[in-house]
């Protein structure tokens, strides 16, 4: 009896699993490359986090679509791809950083950004040169398909900032069609 309960529980849960799987049938129609500038000031301390904000970040969206012949109707989501944080020069260790997450907000309501595109919490000890945030689960289209957006990185830390630094967020968005 109670064998058989058991295989019912476990065929139950299997089925349960199975049925509510879902591959995402989405494909990549473009991708579009943006490149932030900033500069992380020495002696920022590391009771807060420290926030760098970018207005007015040129959209490649309807250049994109333009230059596929595709209408703005065919993308269903516009995700984070990859990003890759440094500084400009590429030579120095970024290991006082403690976390690193990106946010694009709307222009035209700058106080709501709460679309968090990257995330690093925390960032590995032993991280060197670059850091490379893991990419959010947000659909961003509505921000991407206007004229312009902003980004917003926010950065706490290890250590105090020994020097300042010249930073550069590279950053890829993927539009996709189902």
């Amino acid at each position: 009896m109670m064998h058989r309960y058991f295989l019912y529980c476990l065929a139950s849960f299997l089925a349960l699993v199975f049925s509510g799987c879902k591959t995402d049938q989405r494909t990549e129609l473009f991708e579009m490359s943006y490149v932030v500038d900033f500069e992380l000031q020495a002696g920022l301390n590391t009771l807060e986090t420290h926030f760098y904000s970018t207005p007015g970040i040129q959209s490649q969206f309807q250049a994109q679509l333009d230059a596929l012949g595709r209408p703005a109707s065919d993308i269903v989501s516009v995700t984070p791809k990859y990003a890759e944080l440094s500084t400009i020069f590429g030579d120095q260790d970024l290991d006082f950083m403690r976390q690193v997450f990106v946010r694009i907000y709307d222009l035209s309501d700058p106080l709501n950004v709460n679309s968090e595109i990257f995330y690093l919490d925390p960032v590995p000890p032993n991280t060197r040169k670059v850091i490379r945030p893991f990419p959010g689960l947000a659909n961003v289209l509505s921000i991407t398909s206007e004229p312009n957006f902003g980004v917003e990185i926010g950065i706490s830390l290890w250590e105090v900032t020994p020097h300042s630094f010249d930073m550069r967020l590279e950053f890829e968005l993927s539009a996709n069609v189902d």
